[in-house]
């Protein structure tokens, strides 16, 4: 029995070292990514304001902003004591693994202090931003009184609605047109995710053998459907596996029928995955336990994905978001688009 055991802990180890192996490694600079960068025109001082996106599978923090069109660029964080507003200077802004992070007005942005000269609308600025780990990133930032790269109207809409206090997620910014992908789905009418074109979309990358985000995220799906209502027709909710080997269709249906029977599956490979991660940002990682069954388990991230109808990704929802703020936020997109 005890060699058995051994055995299986060592083809275990075996596979999760020909996994890594078969995943490039990324430099801290590689693996994050910034977009959707902008300042206001001004004649003394300005904002930035940005998202930066960590591919990567470690903590990364923005520490630092550089630039030659102000004395000198500091990171600032606006707060509201009653109707008091306040900037404070911050010494980080921290951008989890596999996370996207925007600084937006109204949160944290980067203040640039004693301009050189007048920036004007149409003109670009370059900005150089440095992290903990030693990476450094040289951004072009259009000068503009909003957001506008890559941006469409519902992107600004929804920019807008989001510096008003209304709920529609992590707006993405410019959207993202992902990938289309074929993979086994619990659905026999659907073998790609462009399949589900016609509906909006709101995935999540995740496992089986999870015994806490997965399902609880899947519940927090079911009673976001129950809340949207009639409207819940517009809507597919996507479970994306991560662990195809074990997460098969045939187990996957039963699985996901526990939370809706509507609720769609798709076992995507590994090479699958690898292709369509830098349009998510999500990142997932085996693990061997240290228990004698030698099971594996697997670190992944936790947030979930809206796509349009079209395959576009406009927002995204952290781990535990309230699902009536969930379905409020599909509701805003569905009467907006």
């Amino acid at each position: 029995m005890k060699k058995k055991l051994l055995l299986n802990a060592l083809f275990l180890l075996l596979i999760t070292a020909v996994f890594a192996a078969c995943t490039p490694a990324q430099t801290d600079a590689e693996s994050l990514r910034v977009s959707g960068a902008w300042v206001r025109p001004a004649d003394v001082m300005s904002a930035a304001y940005l998202q930066i996106t960590n591919n990567g599978r470690s903590l990364q923090q923005l520490v630092g902003v550089e630039t030659t069109v102000a004395d000198s660029a500091e990171i600032h964080k606006t707060e509201m004591d009653g109707d008091l507003m306040q900037m404070r200077p911050v010494e980080a802004v921290e951008i989890p693994a596999g996370e996207t992070v925007q600084l937006k007005p109204g949160g944290e942005h980067i203040m640039l202090i004693g301009l050189s000269a007048p920036l004007v609308a149409g003109d670009t600025i370059l900005l150089t931003l440095t992290f903990d780990s030693g990476a450094r990133l040289e951004v072009e930032a259009i000068v503009s009184l909003e957001p506008v790269e890559g941006a469409d109207t519902l992107t600004t809409a929804s920019l807008l609605a989001d510096a008003e206090g209304t709920f529609v997620g992590q707006v993405t910014n410019p959207p993202v047109t992902v990938q289309d992908f074929s993979a086994p789905s619990t659905r026999p009418d659907v073998a790609a995710l462009s399949d589900l074109n016609g509906r909006w979309r709101v995935i999540f990358f995740g496992y089986m053998h999870c015994p806490d985000f997965c399902p609880l995220t899947l519940v927090d799906y079911k009673n976001a459907k129950t809340v949207l209502g009639a409207a819940a027709k517009e809507v597919e909710f996507v479970f994306i596996s991560v662990d195809a080997d074990r997460d098969t269709v045939a187990l996957m249906q039963p699985y996901l029928a526990n939370f809706d029977p509507d609720f769609v599956g798709f076992s995507a490979d590994d090479k699958t995955l690898a292709r369509i991660q830098p349009d998510y940002g999500f990142y997932y990682e085996r693990r061997l336990d240290s228990g004698t069954d030698a099971v594996y388990t697997i670190d992944h991230s936790t947030r979930s994905y809206l796509l349009d109808r079209e395959g576009i990704l406009r927002a995204t929802f952290a781990y535990d978001t309230d699902p009536e703020l969930i379905a409020g936020a599909l509701q805003w997109y569905l009467a907006h688009e």
